[in-house]
């Protein structure tokens, strides 16, 4: 980060050779912005950070600055330094693809749901009915020719839901895998079936029980799903907020929830893990993830469109820390220090 706030501060010294007086001023004066911005951040974010800054031209003579400082989802693997007339996002954007993308099945008999997981949020795509009659009475010569009627009529479903599900799926450049799920055996003779797509019967990686073919079951599939993608930011913010959940009945004395509490345990260094709503603000967010990269502290934000982030902030104010030691020893540490100013 030294290294580059003096390059920033060379190019301050070249674009005084601008000759345009406004631009010349407006370049200057963003580069002063951008260094207090960076002064004293000893090093980025793990993932890298991408500034942009300028002033914006409402009117001849009116100008608005401009500034946004964001940490990406991705590692950034390359650094740009760009003077023009528009923001060059095109790194960005190439990180807009989510990169953990799942593709889920709930069948059960005449009913199936298409769904997919994409970052920090699922959606149904498609729902596929059909009517495939269940068990019969018929004997004899009746119950083979039912027996046919049924496998051919349930052949036809299943073949119905693979072609929706390829056409679906296979539209999906990052799709990592795909869960299979229902009440029943459905499910089993549709994974053995061979209408899904070969290369999608290659990303099967589970099949689960559920409830049923409705959103309900797509739910409980990602619950029983999890070990397999967690690495979904849906599944890990769930985790993350089990684990709070966990620590605050089981062992409240580890946890600190509030801006203020939080803030004085990752001054402190007492923090573990850091947990805060996206609901706090940008800026917020960017001063607390540069605080815990200081002191080598986790911080995981929840999204905003998550239930689990209403949790967060109605009952933590959207902050929570999970502590390396005792909730006490930080109240000593706070009153020890209050005591020394006389407070």
């Amino acid at each position: 980060m030294p290294d580059v706030v003096n390059m920033l501060r060379q190019e301050w010294a070249i674009a005084s050779n601008i000759k345009d007086k406004t631009t010349r001023t407006h370049v200057q004066s963003a580069l002063e912005r951008i260094i207090n911005q960076l002064k004293g951040i000893p090093k980025a974010p793990e993932n890298g950070l991408a500034i942009f800054a300028g002033f914006h031209m409402k009117s001849p003579g009116i100008y608005d600055w401009v500034m946004y400082i964001v940490i990406p989802p991705k590692p950034i693997n390359t650094f740009k330094y760009i003077c023009d007339s528009h923001f060059h996002t095109e790194i960005l954007e190439s990180m807009l693809h989510a990169g953990s993308t799942y593709g889920i099945i709930v069948i059960e008999r005449g009913e199936a749901i298409i769904a997919l997981l994409k970052g920090n949020y699922w959606e149904i795509a498609k729902t596929v009915e059909f009517y495939v009659p269940g068990k019969h009475h018929a004997g004899g010569q009746s119950a083979v020719r039912f027996k046919r009627q049924i496998e051919h009529l349930a052949d036809v479903f299943y073949k119905m839901v693979a072609e929706e599900a390829n056409r679906i799926f296979l539209k999906e450049p990052d799709l990592k895998g795909i869960i299979i799920s229902g009440p029943g055996p459905t499910k089993e003779d549709f994974a053995k079936s061979e209408y899904l797509d070969y290369r999608l019967r290659q990303k099967i990686i589970a099949i689960v029980d559920s409830c049923c073919a409705n959103e309900y079951g797509v739910i409980e599939t990602i619950k029983k799903a999890w070990k397999y993608i967690k690495d979904n930011e849906y599944v890990r913010a769930k985790k993350l907020m089990e684990l709070v959940m966990y620590y605050m009945v089981k062992k409240p004395d580890y946890i600190v929830f509030g801006k203020e509490n939080v803030e004085k345990a990752i001054d402190m260094g007492l923090a573990q893990t850091v947990v805060i709503s996206e609901d706090i603000g940008e800026d917020e967010i960017i001063k607390l993830v540069m605080q815990c990269e200081k002191r080598g502290i986790k911080i995981e934000v929840i999204p905003k469109n998550l239930e689990e982030n209403k949790t967060l902030i109605d009952t933590f104010n959207g902050y929570v820390a999970i502590l390396r030691t005792s909730s006490a020893l930080l109240e000593q540490e706070i009153e020890e220090m209050e005591q020394e100013i006389g407070y």
